[in-house]
């Protein structure tokens, strides 16, 4: 307790004057009284009953949860309606009853609203389940903008599955924004994003840096990648039909260049054996062997 961070301001109004006091961590629990120590007691005691209210709530999940996989649906959901709206977890359990019908009625309109509730106090769950269903239209209109939206929230939490999903939805319409989350959910280790994007990189064979490359201004690296592309890739991807544009370039010890495929790219999704293979080299000639590429 003695290690407590708050933020405390004295106020004066009708009902007398005093001082309110706040948790930095636990924001929804203030304390108030007449003078500064009175009104920091009463915080201490608000935290301790908030805490053993949460200890509470933790075991009677913990016994839902139980009930759930023994399927003592009835006893599961009665424990999960009882916490309410004050927990989340309880909000999106009942709601996965719903979706499923285990215990219950199937009620997709019902699931909807719980997840909506719980999304709506940040619960990274529920976004992404609502996700889905505002892609898929289930238990409301389709809306891929409510969609993107609600995977946003699951993603910036790391969810790799949202992040899969974003990269997918945003595709034709915010290629930059797309790879960014192809490229975590890739590196979170979500296996459908490794088929869909390519990495290639022989960083770990790099020995001779190109200085010159890495003292030039992240503009003229830029400059550089973009040449590449125009007077060594295009010529040579345009037999095929094919070509790629860069989407972004992230300088640094190990410069990072995204490009996307434009048109047809034969083996371009097969790593370094294929397309992708001549690309890398093709920039590891004008820079060195510590770079890497991702293609979308």
């Amino acid at each position: 307790m003695d290690e407590l961070r708050t933020h405390y301001h004295y106020f004066s109004n009708e009902e007398g004057d005093g001082y309110e006091i706040y948790s930095c961590d636990l924001p929804d629990v203030k304390g108030f009284g007449e003078t500064y120590d009175e009104a920091m007691d009463d915080l201490r005691r608000n935290i301790k009953r908030y805490e053993e209210k949460s200890m509470e709530a933790q075991s009677l999940m913990e016994t839902a949860i139980t009930a759930y996989d023994a399927k003592d649906y009835t006893k599961a959901k009665a424990i999960w309606e009882s916490l309410g709206e004050s927990n989340t977890d309880a909000m999106v359990n009942l709601g996965t009853m719903y979706v499923k019908g285990y215990g219950v009625a199937k009620d997709i309109h019902k699931a909807f609203s719980l997840f909506e509730r719980a999304a709506e106090k940040n619960h990274e769950v529920a976004s992404f389940y609502l996700g889905g269903m505002y892609e898929n239209g289930i238990g409301t209109e389709a809306d891929k903008e409510q969609s993107i939206r609600y995977y946003t929230v699951a993603a910036e939490a790391n969810m790799p599955t949202a992040q899969l999903k974003l990269g997918i939805l945003l595709r034709n319409d915010d290629v930059l924004n797309s790879m960014k989350w192809m490229i975590r959910a890739a590196h979170a280790g979500e296996s459908q994003a490794h088929s869909l994007l390519t990495y290639v990189s022989n960083q770990n064979d790099a020995s001779d840096i190109n200085v010159t490359f890495r003292m030039m201004d992240e503009s003229s690296q830029r400059a550089k990648i973009e040449s590449v592309i125009t007077e060594n890739l295009a010529p040579i991807l345009a037999s095929d039909g094919g070509g790629v544009e860069l989407v972004n370039y992230v300088g640094g010890d190990t410069p990072e260049i995204w490009l996307r495929y434009l048109g047809a790219c034969s083996g371009c999704h097969l790593g370094p054996t294929s397309t992708a293979g001549m690309i890398l080299e093709q920039f590891e000639n004008i820079i060195d062997k510590k770079i890497v590429i991702y293609l979308w």
